[in-house]
């Protein structure tokens, strides 16, 4: 397994087996890259509101055009929730380790599947859905 290694002026947040849509972090990943870290969480708290779609790129089935965006998008409230977590985690380690927090931008959101395992209970068989996160930001 490799280690991801960050450079002296970059700092990360990492989500192991968070309870949402591996697809959904991916799409909102491509959301919020390369923003400044306080426009990206004004990005992730529109979502939450259900003000501004993330726009649907590649996994874009049952994904309807919404007004205003020009593309197609969806409002994933649960998975914008976790990652408006991450993203403030990332910039709360960031100045912990001495970097300007005005200057912080996300570098990479690295998404991976997480482990999928079998609900007990009702419905038996159903499985759940996790994704790994890891979110770098940097300074400019």
């Amino acid at each position: 397994m490799n280690k991801i290694e960050t450079e002296p002026h970059q700092a990360r947040a990492l989500g192991k087996n968070m309870p949402i849509s591996w697809k959904d972090a991916t799409e909102i990943g491509r959301f919020i890259k390369g923003d400044e870290i306080q426009k990206a969480e004004n990005k992730l708290e529109k979502v939450l509101e259900k003000e501004t779609p993330v726009p649907m790129t590649k996994f874009d089935s049952d994904a309807g055009h919404k007004s205003g965006s020009g593309d197609s998008g969806k409002y994933p409230v649960k998975a914008a929730e976790h990652m408006l977590e991450l993203v403030q985690e990332a910039a709360a380690n960031a100045e912990h380790q001495g970097l300007n927090k005005g200057a912080l931008h996300v570098d990479n959101v690295i998404t991976n599947q997480g482990t999928e395992y079998a609900t007990p209970g009702r419905f038996r068989g159903e499985k759940t859905k996790a994704a790994h996160v890891n979110i770098i930001v940097g300074e400019k």
